[in-house]
């Protein structure tokens, strides 16, 4: 913490008041009791875990990479749209089109889907609506323009059968027209 001097009469103190009140800021500051120490401690067993891949974190930061971009295809692929934006522009997270047949039209629709995928199939994935400015035509697959995003990502804990859930529910949803209208009531 960095305090600029002032005059004699200025106290300041830590916000967090302990048995070292009154004693200066410096000395105050050396031993809050409310410090959880634990985050400090677990740091050699951390080193220790990123350590066993190849290539420690540059081997991850790799493999994440890799593997979101095989995951965004295989997601596109299904569902006949795009990334949205070139794999070497993006890290462990990349955006991939959802069907038109989902018919997302405002960030409300966006919300509401992605509580949908949440609450009915066990998927957290955040959807970006990207509406149509005056005069724009914007992106089409085979049934329209795509007005909506998944932002994927990997991590190490991710499995193939994530995406894969994932992927299944997107299909069902754009074939099926009376869940739809659950999600987007009119």
């Amino acid at each position: 913490m960095y305090c600029k001097k002032a005059s004699l009469g200025f106290d300041v103190h830590h916000p967090v008041v302990s048995h070292e009140y009154g004693n200066g800021l410096p000395i105050e500051s050396s031993w809050v009791g409310t410090r959880d120490y634990s985050s400090q401690l677990v740091v050699p067993a951390a080193l220790e875990f990123v350590n066993r891949f190849e290539d420690g974190i540059h081997g991850i930061m790799k493999r994440n990479h890799e593997e979101v971009v095989k995951m965004g295809k295989m997601l596109a692929e299904s569902w006949r749209t795009n990334l949205g934006s070139p794999p070497e522009m993006c890290a462990g997270m990349i955006m991939v089109g959802l069907p038109s047949r989902l018919r997302v039209s405002s960030e409300d629709d966006a919300s509401r889907l992605r509580s949908h995928l949440r609450e009915c199939h066990g998927v957290e994935v955040p959807i970006h609506y990207q509406g149509l400015r005056d005069g724009e035509e914007g992106v089409k697959d085979k049934d329209g323009v795509i007005t909506a995003y998944a932002r994927i990502s990997h991590q190490i804990y991710n499995k193939f059968e994530d995406y894969c859930r994932f992927r299944d529910a997107v299909n069902h949803l754009a074939e099926n027209r009376q869940i739809r209208r659950t999600i987007y009531p009119e």
